[in-house]
């Protein structure tokens, strides 16, 4: 052994033989190869062996490396786990995979017999092979119009258009409408292509605003031949993902385009090639169909029919001929083809004259020529050509009526200040066209609009009452004018007048909701609330000389408000004259100076206490008690304020308030006159306030209420009557 030392050597000697021992104890005991492989190991351990020591350390060594020799393989296999993990998922996928590139296969295959029969189905007979197109033909038509009738019921509002002959389905998907300008989604929509046109539809939706599954509501339609349907590309940023578009095309349509978004590059690259094959077929049949009306209907001064004269004979031979031979044909297809009002050039020119108008902005001679189109089809016979002028007259009309829409239709550049006349031109031109709800929805939301404006105008400062008073101006004038551009512009459209009642009220309700905001809801003084409240009736009752009477419902809306702010007022009063019962003394009211004295004065004439100077001695002194000119005070204060805002439903509850409140303090003057027996000017003072009450304030009371309701508050004139015998006995 070269270079090998004797344990190395011994080594190898026992894996030899620890090797052949192994496949000793697979084979077996009874073979004889068993036998020879036996003596030749002990021969080996015999020859090369140095004893039992020698051997016993190689078991020991063997032993080591066999420990080693797990260790490692154990550490292999945690640090290869992940890369098990790994090939696991691969081995699935590759599963996956592998099913699906089976079912491609099991497709493929159906499709290659398929194939295959109807190559083999290529030989037969010429005649059979006809009747087998033609066969087909029928189904196919029979199919389309299946499909045709299908769509009718799926698609609101597009009978007229789906039921036209001769008109079948393409292709059809869902796209998203994008801004031209932002790129931002405007809404989900699906699109039908058919063989002569393109309708945009959007979905079907519940009153509660849910999408109906495979309903459609029908939006427009363009003719296939004025559209042109291009590639957009894509746009965005990287840093903003949300900006970015793909997969969409542009529809262009003079004056106009418009953008779709669809989900994949494969479903554009779909619409492209396929609307762009319609239109080649749609535009080579056109050609096709005139080019046999012009051999139908030649020029006479041709030199062909002057100079055969053959022709007629010919022309009369060869019509005989056909007529015998679709003698078994469809009325459609004998129908009218030609009608020589048809061939007149302003009517072949109208759809171009319609799009120029349309986009110099001059509707008024659109409409005219629209209407003036319409009659003059009107008195012709049906045939395909007048359904080519009538389809092309709908799109124009349909494409005008969205242009006269967005005139009417708010946007933040254009101003709401210059009032419902700058609207009467598109609203009067869609009463035209025959399109009066529109117009009116139109109309009524754009003055709503206005409204909203114009109180967003508004500033708060100031005084509440000074606020309120512009903010009724603003919006009662502005309900006003509405309501005479609505007459002037419906005046022969009665039917839209429920309409304008019900945006009115409306419009209304949102008013007293932000009046109540500004009056009812921040603690105002209640003389401030009285004064708004009757402002606000006011403006509302001038509306009167146009025949509306808003009274009502005003009142109705403000009812809550003003019952909640009569009976708050009361309560305090209540609160506060109790409390300046308890600490009443019973002395007169020094003013300390004269000019409080005239101050005090003034303040209770203009609360109708004309007699007031004559409690007043020794220019600063005042016969009545603190507690007497406060209730004074507070007691005509609260009439005044009640009977501005007083409502039929709340006559009864306020009037028993008034009562309850002036029974409150003289119930308290009565006994503190019953008990004062020791002291005569005290008395005399008590009785003196208490003949103040009777005779000058409360008929006071009496007499503004008699001058609001028209009749005497019985209730009270009891209550003063039973205190004047008390105070006078």
């Amino acid at each position: 052994m070269h270079g090998f030392t004797q344990s190395q050597v011994a080594w190898v000697l026992y894996t030899k033989i620890f090797t052949e021992t192994v496949m000793f104890c697979r084979l077996g005991n009874n073979n004889h190869h068993n036998q020879k492989v036996l003596t030749n190991i002990a021969n080996s351990i015999s020859a090369h062996s140095d004893g039992d020591k020698d051997l016993q350390e190689n078991r020991a060594r063997v032993q080591a490396l066999g420990e080693e020799t797990a260790q490692i393989l154990k550490k292999q296999v945690y640090h290869n786990y992940q890369l098990f993990i790994d090939t696991a998922k691969e081995i699935s996928y590759l599963e996956g995979e592998m099913f699906q590139l089976n079912h491609i296969l099991t497709e493929q295959k159906n499709l290659m017999e398929v194939m295959t029969t109807i190559f083999t189905t290529k030989g037969q007979t010429e005649s059979s092979h006809e009747d087998d197109n033609k066969k087909k033909l029928a189904d196919k038509e029979h199919e389309q119009r299946k499909v045709m009738s299908a769509l009718v019921g799926k698609i609101e509002g597009s009978n007229n258009i789906l039921e036209m002959p001769g008109r079948y389905l393409v292709h059809d998907g869902d796209v998203v409408e994008l801004d031209t300008d932002s790129f931002n989604p405007i809404g989900k929509i699906h699109m039908f292509l058919f063989n002569d046109c393109v309708m945009v539809t959007t979905w079907a939706s519940t009153r509660r605003g849910n999408a109906v599954a495979g309903k459609y509501k029908f939006q427009l339609v363009w003719e296939i031949d004025t559209l042109a349907m291009v590639n957009a590309r894509d746009v965005g940023r990287k840093k903003i993902p949300a900006r970015t578009v793909k997969n969409a095309f542009k529809v262009l349509i003079f004056p106009d385009s418009r953008m779709f978004q669809c989900e994949s590059a494969k479903e554009k690259r779909e619409w492209l090639e396929i609307v762009d094959a319609t239109k080649r077929k749609h535009l080579s049949e056109k050609e096709k169909k005139k080019e046999l009306m012009s051999a139908t209907s030649p020029n006479p001064l041709s030199p062909s029919r002057t100079t055969n004269p053959f022709t007629e004979f010919e022309t009369e031979l060869t019509e005989a001929v056909n007529i015998d031979s679709h003698s078994q044909a469809t009325p459609e297809k004998v129908a009218v083809l030609h009608d020589e009002r048809l061939s007149a050039d302003w009517l072949h020119e109208m759809p171009e004259d319609l799009d120029v108008f349309i986009a110099q902005r001059n509707f008024e001679q659109a409409v005219n020529l629209i209407l003036e189109s319409k009659t003059y089809l009107s008195n012709i016979s049906d045939c395909p050509l007048k359904t080519d002028f009538e389809q092309k007259l709908i799109n124009r009309r349909q494409q005008l009526v969205e242009v006269l829409s967005r005139e009417l239709r708010s946007s933040p550049d254009r101003s709401l200040r210059g009032g419902p006349r700058v609207i009467r031109r598109p609203v009067v031109l869609l009463i035209q066209l025959e399109e009066s709800t529109k117009a009116c929805h139109l109309f009524l939301n754009n003055r709503t609009s206005a409204v909203a404006f114009a109180v967003r105008q508004l500033r708060t400062e100031g005084s509440l009452p000074l606020y309120i008073s512009k903010l009724c101006k603003v919006f009662f004038n502005n309900l006003e004018e509405t309501a005479r551009e609505f007459q002037l512009s419906f005046k022969e459209t009665s039917g839209c007048y429920s309409s304008f009642v019900v945006w009115a009220q409306e419009e209304l309700t949102s008013f007293v909701d932000t009046f109540s905001q500004q009056v009812f809801g921040r603690n105002a003084d209640v003389t401030e609330v009285a004064e708004c409240v009757q402002n606000a009736e006011a403006h509302c009752e001038k509306l009167h000389c146009l025949g509306l009477d808003l009274d009502f419902l005003l009142n109705n809306l403000l009812l809550p408000h003003i019952q909640a702010a009569i009976g708050d007022h009361k309560q305090k009063i209540i609160d506060a004259t109790k409390l300046r019962n308890s600490e009443e003394t019973w002395r007169p009211t020094n003013m300390v100076t004269p000019q409080a004295t005239d101050k005090m004065i003034d303040e209770m004439t203009v609360l109708g206490l004309k007699s007031f100077m004559d409690y007043c001695y020794d220019s600063c002194f005042i016969r009545l008690t603190g507690s007497t000119l406060a209730f004074s005070k507070a007691i005509l204060t609260h009439v005044d304020s009640a009977m501005k805002m007083l409502l039929p439903e709340l006559q009864k509850p306020v009037l028993d308030g008034i009562a309850e409140v002036v029974l409150l303090y003289t119930d308290f003057t009565s006994g503190c006159l019953r008990c004062e027996t020791e002291r005569q000017d005290k008395a005399k003072l008590i009785r003196e306030n208490a003949r103040f009450l009777a005779e000058s304030l409360l008929p006071l009371v009496e007499q503004k209420i008699q001058k609001k309701i028209r009749q005497s508050p019985k209730k009270l004139i009891e209550v003063r009557q039973s205190f004047l015998k008390e105070v006078t006995g």
